[in-house]
């Protein structure tokens, strides 16, 4: 309280727009995607992600762990990534904040297309996909270089091996589906 109090005394003293100048409090934020989110939205519950979305609250929400269809183009999407990931960074997830950002970008542009209900399911339908993907890379590595774990260099040629295996990828990203407990309403 004392603090506040002092900070406000020496606000007094100061022209405004210096270091010790207060916030102004209006109804509205603007995060730093430019998207705004109002005290309008926030009331009536349409409330949106960093990227502008509706729709992709998980708590308390039914379709947070639902597995749906989605775009063979976003499947591609994911899969690229994932294959990128392994030759750059050897399964990790690697440091290049553009590579995520991008990825993240298409994402959210994709969840637009989609009904409000199904965004968040889609979202997590992606990152199962993503999941997939990378467990199925790393079973292939291990069968050829016993031993290794993620982030572990591999040689370039074993990647080259497993990524032209088209059969071990085209069940997903064609739709079907070859884990039934996980990927049972993929259609």
């Amino acid at each position: 309280m004392r603090i506040g109090l002092t900070n406000m005394t020496i606000s007094k003293l100061f022209p405004q727009k210096t270091a010790f100048s207060q916030p102004k409090i209006n109804s509205t934020s603007v995060n730093n995607n430019g998207h705004r989110n109002t005290l309008a939205d926030f009331l009536s519950g349409h409330r949106k992600n960093s990227y502008g979305v509706e729709g992709m609250c998980a708590t308390n929400n039914p379709n947070a762990k639902k597995i749906i269809k989605v775009s063979d183009e976003m499947k591609q999407k994911i899969f690229n990534s994932v294959k990128d990931s392994f030759y750059k960074y050897y399964g990790m997830s690697g440091d290049n904040e553009a590579e995520w950002e991008t990825l993240a970008r298409a994402k959210n542009e994709y969840y637009k297309t989609l009904k409000t209900s199904d965004r968040v399911s889609a979202a997590y339908t992606l990152g199962q996909l993503e999941k997939n993907f990378s467990k199925k890379i790393s079973n292939a590595i291990k069968e050829k270089v016993p031993g290794w774990t993620v982030g572990k260099p591999v040689s370039q040629d074993i990647l080259d091996e497993i990524f032209s295996d088209e059969t071990l990828f085209n069940s997903e990203i064609n739709g079907s589906n070859t884990r039934k407990n996980q990927f049972d309403t993929f259609i």
